[in-house]
């Protein structure tokens, strides 16, 4: 399958969350739920940032740290694809879940190791 645009993306500037994260979590969300598959093609930067109403450098950043990961590669003029495989699904997951927990924490002022102990205080009083 060949896409040409992304499932779902949206950029919404009254959150904490860069734009080019937003769109980094985007893409990370669609290879995760099988939405965005090995092979589908994404929008050249210059029209998915006229389409998301950001400067082509904000796409350009998420793109260019979305292929640092292997999630993405870019093929010269023949574009922009998915990389990952279904077996790549795993580690995209934890790497956004891995961000939301770190946006949570910082939006709470929490350490991980306060959040593990408050974890761990509330597991024991559950018991």
């Amino acid at each position: 399958m060949v896409s040409t645009s992304l499932p779902v993306v949206a950029v919404d500037g009254s959150l904490p969350t860069p734009p080019y994260r937003q769109i980094v979590d985007a893409v990370l969300a669609g290879v995760t739920s099988g939405s965005l598959a090995r092979g589908d093609r994404l929008p050249p930067v210059r029209a998915l940032a006229a389409e998301l109403g950001v400067a082509p450098g904000t796409v350009a950043r998420a793109y260019k740290e979305l292929e640092a990961h292997g999630t993405i590669r870019t093929r010269g003029r023949a574009g922009t694809f998915v990389a990952a495989s279904a077996d790549a699904r795993a580690d995209a997951a934890h790497q956004a879940v891995r961000r939301c927990l770190d946006t949570l924490l910082e939006r709470l002022g929490y350490t991980p190791d306060e959040a593990v102990e408050l974890v761990r205080r509330d597991a024991a009083a559950r018991a």
